[in-house]
């Protein structure tokens, strides 16, 4: 699958309407805040993970997935809720560095779809 069919099949395009009323400027906007949440936040969760703040990370993870929703990453959210929700009940992540990083991958697949539309 090449980058643009998977950005699109990541993006809930009506959900992303709907939020910006179709507004073109508005679109613009979130998508350049979320470009910026996704280097912050997916830096702190690289940063919490390797240096095992399982507290910092759930905050991270939370904060970033409110920017998910932003632009309507909604399987992407989903995946990092689930993530959180094993996490607060103190519970192991099976394959959490390999889990995070296909989440990494795919939010920076989906933003360079979001710049390309």
């Amino acid at each position: 699958m090449n980058n643009s069919a998977e950005g699109d099949s990541l993006i809930d395009i009506a959900y992303l309407n709907e939020i910006t009323g179709g507004d073109e400027e508005l679109r613009t906007e979130l998508i350049e805040m979320f470009e910026t949440e996704t280097v912050d936040q997916l830096g702190n969760i690289k940063a919490y993970y390797t240096s095992s703040n399982l507290e910092q990370l759930k905050q991270a993870i939370h904060k970033y997935r409110s920017s998910l929703f932003s632009v309507g990453l909604l399987k992407t959210a989903s995946k990092y809720k689930e993530i959180e929700t094993t996490l607060k009940r103190n519970e192991p992540v099976e394959n959490l560095n390999t889990k995070l990083g296909d989440l990494e991958q795919e939010s920076l697949v989906a933003l360079q779809f979001l710049k390309e539309i």
